[in-house]
């Protein structure tokens, strides 16, 4: 069964329709508009509410103002709710609109429609099924493009003519195609996320200009969801795609010293950090011409931008206009680097520039430190944080945009110290309680990326979901039976694969432990340690969280069996596998699974048989051996996740100066290169990283001691020991008051207003 939460119902709407454009709502890739004219007066209040599938983006008198939906699990359809800033007379709303019908994990995979209604001092006077008319947009984005990737929905490719009504659409009247109204089956719920932050920034002047060089010999990429291989995924043919950007801009990009913007030539931009949002252009188009934006993250040895499988790529064909085309991205994208490329005709750069769709609340916490690298990492895991929480927390605003367990878990801490609020986390954590149904999801068990239509399961971030449930009960005071019943109907569905003594055997779904070789091993074990390290973790939380003391007991059993099993009085060994007589421990052995031994209180410190075991620890593992290429018996760690746990197990056991020494030297090159922190410790994968903003977690409590921030008992724990030789001046907003924290290099101060208790550990 599915866990029913209390969700606040309002009445939303009054009278308005779900609509879309007849015979298109279940059309792959299209996009509509909808458009509505209402007059306001000067001394009354407007309103909009709204929702719809995909995405959408609203435009208020021809001036972008909104995009959303935020997501919602399955059953419910989210509304949002906008203060119109209506001029005095006729008022024009647009929205465009864009229906993707296809499974990703960026946006739940819904029929395309638009509900909205506009109220003026409360009262409805416009809606949908009566008042907005529609326009087909398909001739304007083409449908049958590459999928971006498998994460998500398709590349854009715009058709763009400044002389035609069409492309003036929001400018002007146009006569509604045929509009059908539906009804679904959804419950409406308020957006409850504060707005996102729409603040327009510009990328300056390009940093090089140059020729391009077509390749002679052009290389299709391999994924399967760009050439529709995999019958799994919702995408179009390679002969039906009547554009392959992918290999339109494959070639030799040679600086020169000329700046003309004619055939084949590029103006290259350099934002000098990541940024994720709109990509933005003003452009004349002097001929008719065949424009590509080129975005990336990051810059290969050669100059050229890295696309990899994945197209970022925005292609526009602009016909010959004097007037200037003000071009905004659909969708939103994660980069730094810019290539505006001109295969045919010639164009005149007015400005370039990155509408931001980031969260406003991101400056709860200040830090003022001696130390610039700690103080730029800690700016840089902010901007991560900005940049993937919006309805959610992100692993990454570019490739996925998915909203992630395990990552999560860190990005909550993140939340707290960055926002001051929980409320991102609480509906984040809900939509799993929530849900009417996981699609192909067996029950006791949640998906991994949700809410997505991607639904799949590893089993470890189910378990990750307990772990980040019992300490989002300590940041945000809440009802703890919400989750009750999936916990116990969890433990359930891990009980049938129990072994003989009690430790799990291999999982159904995707078993996940961290990005390293730690993966192979807990892929091809019969038993895996680091697994069962969390299960008597998950053990441990429920049966303390609902007193529970059979529960607190198995969990011992459990972390017993494992010492028993799989520690050699050094290390902890990452499995078993069954030889059809018996479990036999593999000679593997990871970095990764001694953190969670740690994390998990597998591994007591305070037993003497464990202290060639911190040594280790302490002094042998972490990112200094990696480079040295030390001890490569013991399987390399990565950021994801394992490094992450090490730096939390080094905060949790008080080694402040470890912790900052070992952040500095793991994050540093990070935020220099790109103000974001990574999913790797390389360039191999997503630079701007959900889960990684717990680095300014990790900065704050580190330099003040502060261990723990309990708003749900008003209670702050704070070390005695702490250290002496960083100044610093912090200041944490919390929610009912406020936390100054003061090193002068030699004493701290820490005072605390408000409804809160100080408790020194």
């Amino acid at each position: 069964m599915r866990y029913f939460v209390g969700v606040k119902m309002e009445k939303l709407f009054e009278n308005a329709k779900q609509i879309f454009i007849k015979n298109c709502r279940e059309k792959v890739n299209f996009q509509a508009g909808f458009r509505c004219k209402f007059n306001a007066m000067a001394d009354r209040e407007y309103e909009l509410h709204i929702t719809g599938a995909t995405l959408y983006s609203i435009y208020l008198n021809g001036v972008f103002i909104f995009y959303g939906p935020a997501r919602a699990a399955h059953g419910y359809l989210r509304v949002d709710t906008l203060k119109l800033q209506a001029a005095e007379g006729e008022n024009v709303l647009c929205v465009s609109v864009a229906g993707y019908n296809c499974p990703c994990f960026g946006n739940m995979n819904h029929k395309s429609f638009i509900q909205a209604e506009i109220f003026e001092n409360g009262v409805s006077i416009k809606h949908t099924g009566r008042d907005f008319s529609a326009i087909s947009l398909n001739k304007l984005r083409e449908e049958k493009a590459y999928r971006y990737d498998y994460q998500r929905a398709f590349t854009e490719v715009w058709y763009l003519d400044n002389n035609s009504p069409l492309t003036n659409w929001i400018e002007t009247d146009f006569e509604s195609e045929p509009i059908c109204s539906y009804q679904y089956d959804e419950k409406l719920i308020p957006r409850v996320f504060t707005e996102p932050d729409f603040q327009m920034v510009r990328f300056g002047e390009p940093v090089a200009y140059g020729f391009f060089e077509q390749a002679e010999e052009l290389v299709f990429y391999k994924s399967d969801h760009l050439i529709g291989k995999n019958y799994t995924i919702v995408c179009y043919a390679p002969s039906e795609i009547r554009n392959p950007v992918l290999t339109d801009v494959q070639g030799r990009y040679i600086t020169d010293n000329s700046h003309e913007m004619n055939e084949n030539r590029y103006a290259f931009y350099d934002y000098g950090r990541v940024n994720t949002g709109f990509i933005c252009a003003s452009i004349t188009a002097e001929k008719d011409s065949e424009v590509y934006i080129i975005f990336s993250e990051k810059q290969q040895e050669d100059g050229s931008l890295e696309l990899k499988d994945i197209p970022s790529i925005i292609k526009y064909e602009l016909k010959a206009s004097d007037k200037a085309y003000d071009l905004q991205a659909f969708e939103a994208y994660s980069l730094r680097y810019l290539i505006i490329l001109v295969k045919r005709g010639s164009i005149k750069i007015h400005n370039v520039g990155l509408r931001e769709y980031s969260y406003p609340y991101s400056y709860n916490t200040t830090l003022e430190v001696e130390d610039e690298a700690l103080l730029k990492i800690f700016d840089s895991a902010r901007e991560t944080f900005r940049q993937n929480t919006i309805d959610g927390f992100m692993d990454c605003p570019g490739r996925e945009r998915g909203l992630w367990l395990c990552d999560s878990y860190f990005t909550g801490q993140a939340e707290q110290i960055f926002a001051g609020k929980g409320v991102v986390e609480e509906q984040f954590l809900k939509n799993f309680m929530m849900a009417k149904e996981f699609p192909g999801i067996p029950v006791g068990v949640i998906p991994h990326n949700y809410p997505s239509e991607n639904c799949g399961v590893i089993p470890q971030w189910a378990m990750w979901y307990v772990l980040e449930m019992n300490e989002y009960l300590k940041r945000r005071r809440d009802d703890k039976e919400i989750f009750r019943e999936f916990c116990y109907d969890f433990l359930k569905y891990l009980q049938n694969y129990e072994r003989y003594d009690g430790l799990l055997k291999k999982l159904d779904g995707w078993n996940f432990i961290e990005w390293s070789d730690a993966n192979k091993y807990v892929e091809i074990a019969d038993v895996s340690y680091p697994t069962n390290m969390l299960y008597a973790r998950v053990l441990e939380v429920v049966g303390t969280l609902y007193n529970d003391a059979p529960l607190c007991k198995k969990a011992k059993m459990i972390k017993d069996l494992i010492v028993a099993h799989a520690f050699d009085g050094t290390l902890f060994c990452d499995g078993a596998i069954w030889n059809g007589t018996e479990y036999v421990n593999m000679t593997e052995v990871s970095e990764a699974c001694q953190y969670y031994a740690v994390f998990c209180g597998v591994a007591d410190e305070q037993d003497k048989k464990f202290c060639r075991f911190f040594d280790y620890f302490y002094h042998i593992l972490g990112y200094e051996r990696k480079k040295k290429q030390e001890y490569p018996e013991i399987a390399y760690s990565n950021l994801f996740i394992g490094m992450t746990v090490r730096f939390e197990c080094l905060l949790k056991k008080g080694r402040y100066e470890q912790l900052l020494d070992e952040i500095k030297e793991y994050y540093g090159h990070m935020a220099e290169q790109t103000n974001t922190l990574w999913e790797h410790d390389s360039t191999i994968a997503s630079l701007n990283h959900g889960l990684s903003s717990v680095a300014g977690v990790l900065i704050i409590k580190a330099l003040t001691g502060i261990i723990d921030i309990n708003e749900a008992e008003q209670i702050i724990t704070v070390d005695k020991q702490f250290l002496k030789k960083v100044r610093y001046k912090i200041s944490i907003g919390l929610n009912q008051g406020h936390i100054s924290a003061e090193c002068d290099g030699s004493e701290r101060s820490i005072v605390v207003s408000g409804p809160y208790t100080l408790r020194y550990t």
